[in-house]
């Protein structure tokens, strides 16, 4: 049976954190990456004018101690 894990999709700019209270539950870091990404994209869809605004931001996926598992600056990913 597999091991589920919680992850938390925190939004850092080293300044603020918006922090992610519920988590989601995935399988394995792979899918934690996917469900992260899936996250920024809808960020950018609901308002795609704010792309300049999170520049300096990055998700950090953290597990449920907080240990940090893996960040995405959001840059890269914004166009």
């Amino acid at each position: 049976m597999p091991v589920i894990m919680r992850c938390y999709f925190n939004l850092v700019d080293g300044y603020e954190k918006i922090l992610d209270q519920d988590g989601i539950e995935v399988l394995d870091l792979e899918q934690a990456r996917v469900q992260a990404l899936k996250a920024i994209e809808e960020l950018l869809e609901e308002d795609d004018a704010a792309a300049e605004d999170w520049r300096n931001w990055v998700l950090e996926v953290t597990d449920g101690s907080g240990t940090i598992l893996f960040s995405i600056p959001l840059s890269g990913i914004l166009h």
